[in-house]
């Protein structure tokens, strides 16, 4: 027993002296070795607000990559890349002015080489290409976007004058305040402020993109258009021939057209059958005579999201005195038609394809279909008091010759004036 702890206290006091004894260090990085040498510019592809260099590295031990370094509205930026990749991106220029950039081979001891510098020529950024303008719609002011072909990050802003200021003033004469900013990256969108007063006012709107770049300033004299929530507590079953009703007969089941009008955001919603013929269509007495200004619609909480039983295209009719029979004749105008809006747009066959978080945030909490005048629609506020949504497509029956199909909606909401008979 003595022999073996002499034996581990010898062992214990060798490992303490060799372990802290001066060894030397083995460095991973040589610190003296020389910077690398300089890299070769092969060519230079222009993009929105930016470019791509490509480079050709040279043959040396002591490269770990290239970098890039250049002045963004006033600060320093750097790109880098590894010695296995032969690009290297610059973006968020503001404008299209020809920017100096020094092109470095960096050192695994982060040394330089001798800087190689390029002229490149951005194109046109976003910030500036991206059409939009600012207009007065049903309780407020709408943005509409288009052309925002690369779906670039943009947030928009929308300014108010505080007093009642000359429409003739300067800009930098008239107090303004902050309406809001919305956010995002569609490649069109219309974008609205709701509950804003009805009375003339000076907006202005204008783009702003992740790096703070701005657009000019789009200034217009406004005046939104009053509008209320529709009450729905007057709302029935329109309950005509043709029309179709639910799973149970009579329109009495859990899913019944009620649905459509509870309140119930979470839980309730309206169902057809899974045999239900297609399109189908269903009839809501509104109790009273309105105009619609728009009207929103949510899906059944957290169920297919952008998929299955949700209707994808719609038609919108309104009547003050619809035909008994049930038929599509005179007695019946169109209102609208729509399609499912999603802010990253749908692929080139219309397939849904990749889902963003704005998609699955304006499916869920924010859309509506806003009644505007055209040619199929001349007039689509006159006052109904009577709705007849046709169904034509869901998103499992869209582009099929599908004769039959289940429909889900959560509830609609309408927004307009009510109108004295």
């Amino acid at each position: 027993m003595k022999k073996i702890i002499l034996f581990l206290m010898v062992a214990v006091s060798t490992f303490i002296y060799f372990g802290c004894s001066e060894l030397g260090r083995i460095d991973q990085i040589d610190e003296s070795a020389p910077a690398p040498a300089a890299l070769k510019v092969v060519g230079i592809t222009n993009t929105p607000g930016g470019a791509v260099i490509k480079v050709k590295v040279p043959n040396d031990k002591n490269l770990m990559g290239a970098m890039a370094v250049y002045t963004r509205n006033g600060e320093e930026c750097k790109t880098k890349i590894s010695k296995y990749v032969d690009t290297l991106a610059v973006e968020g220029f503001g404008n299209t002015e020809p920017r100096d950039i020094k092109v470095y081979s960096l050192g695994v001891n982060e040394k330089l080489s001798e800087p190689v510098v390029v002229t490149v020529n951005p194109l046109t950024p976003p910030v500036q290409a991206v059409k939009f303008d600012i207009a007065e719609t049903f309780g407020g002011v709408v943005v509409k976007l288009e052309d925002n072909h690369s779906g670039a990050d943009l947030a928009v802003g929308v300014l108010v004058d505080t007093i009642l200021s000359d429409i003739n003033l300067k800009p930098s004469e008239i107090k303004w305040a902050d309406v809001t900013t919305f956010h995002t990256s569609a490649k069109s969108i219309s974008l609205t402020r709701r509950n804003l007063a009805a009375e003339t006012r000076i907006y202005g709107a204008f783009l702003r993109d992740r790096w703070d770049n701005h657009s000019d300033t789009i200034f217009k004299e406004l005046t939104p258009i009053e509008e209320i929530e529709l009450s729905k507590d007057t709302y029935t079953n329109g309950n005509l021939p043709t029309d179709y009703f639910t799973v149970a007969e009579g329109n009495e089941s859990g899913y019944g057209i009620h649905r459509l009008w509870d309140g119930d955001l979470r839980g309730g919603f309206y169902a057809t059958s899974h045999s239900g013929p297609m399109p189908q269509w269903f009839t809501i007495s509104l109790g009273y005579k309105a105009s619609i200004s728009r009207i929103q619609k949510w899906p059944r909480n957290d169920y297919e999201l952008y998929s299955g039983t949700a209707p994808r295209t719609i038609e919108v009719y309104g009547s003050t005195n619809p035909n008994p029979d049930g038929s599509f004749d005179e007695s019946w105008h169109l209102i609208g038609k729509f399609e499912q809006f999603k802010p990253s747009g749908y692929g080139e066959g219309r397939e849904v394809g990749t889902i963003t978080d704005e998609d699955k945030d304006y499916w869920y909490n924010k859309t509506e279909f806003e009644l505007a005048p055209s040619e199929e629609t001349p007039d689509p506020h006159q006052p109904v008091s009577y709705l007849r949504f046709k169904v034509t497509s869901t998103f499992a029956t869209y582009g099929t010759d599908a004769s039959i199909g289940q429909i889900i909606i959560g509830e609609f909401t309408f927004w307009g004036q009510k109108v004295e008979n």
